[in-house]
């Protein structure tokens, strides 16, 4: 059964209500190939212009595993989580929405790994390092709706690189989320000062209500997560490890009133995704 709050807009994906908005964004475009797997970011590569962070929030210097995905061919970015780095590779945790296009079908299909970038750092646009992407894997459900089975795993290329460090998916075992939980957002979207952001950012949230795939937050005192945080986690501390409780999907807001400042916004509850993630982590 749905929690109340994920009721409150089930049935009602990509809609606009009488009284409520969704603040989800949606990135997609066409492709590119790099050369190499691991380079220094380009001079022409003007990541900056990319820039869509958290709401009321903080900058960040303590997550380094919280990396920007850059979409080359839309020109738009999310958040995303690296959660392994194994055989040379690294996998980015992050929202299906951002690595997604609708296909002459209206189905919507994994874009060419070819076209995207994941770019670690405090700020992206002074990274000296970007990573390709070779794989995009979707949780097969996805097909659009809004928040739902909105999940994704990238998988890209290290080259000589050492492996960069992870942050370990909460599994359903451990998975206690419950109303009242403190959660920690990180992201690299919209802020509160408005213009265009580069740099990565936190803020404290409580989980409002929860079910076996979806976690929301309140956002109705203007803090929380807003355009191109989707991917980006929901941290939780167990056994004084941090791990990734959520990926940031879309948010609902007071129609009348600024996006990301009221209403909440919900994420993809990754413990409700264990068996997808495991195959990705494997594929």
């Amino acid at each position: 059964m749905r929690s109340s709050v994920v009721s409150a807009v089930s049935g009602r994906p990509h809609q606009r209500g009488v009284a409520l908005a969704f603040a989800a964004t949606v990135l997609a475009g066409c492709g590119a190939e790099p050369d190499a797997p691991a380079v220094e970011r380009a001079p022409s590569l003007d990541l900056a212009r990319a820039a869509q962070p958290i709401f009321g929030g903080e900058l960040d210097a303590d997550h380094p595993e919280v990396m920007f995905l850059f979409d080359l061919a839309a020109g738009a970015g999310c958040t995303g989580t690296n959660i392994r780095a194994a055989d040379g590779s690294g996998f980015l945790l992050t929202a299906a929405h951002c690595v997604t296009e609708p296909d002459a079908q209206g189905n919507f299909v994994p874009v060419d790994p070819g076209r995207l970038l994941v770019v670690p750092g405090e700020d992206f646009s002074e990274s000296e390092l970007v990573f390709f992407a070779d794989q995009v894997s979707v949780e097969p459900g996805w097909d659009g709706s809004f928040a739902v089975d909105d999940i994704a795993v990238v998988r890209f290329a290290l080259g000589n690189e050492p492996p960069p460090p992870t942050i370990e998916p909460l599994d359903l075992d451990d998975d206690d989320l419950g109303s009242g939980t403190d959660l920690l957002l990180v992201g690299y979207g919209t802020t509160d000062e408005g213009g265009l952001n580069t740099e990565r950012r936190r803020v404290e949230r409580e989980v409002l209500d929860a079910d076996a795939e979806l976690v929301a937050f309140s956002q109705e005192d203007g803090r929380g997560a807003c355009f191109g945080d989707s991917g980006g986690p929901g941290l939780v501390e167990l056994a004084g490890q941090e791990r990734v409780a959520l990926v940031i999907s879309g948010g609902v807001s007071d129609e009348d009133e600024e996006a990301c400042a009221t209403g909440f916004t919900l994420g993809m509850r990754v413990s409700g995704y264990a068996d997808f993630i495991q195959d990705a982590l494997e594929d």
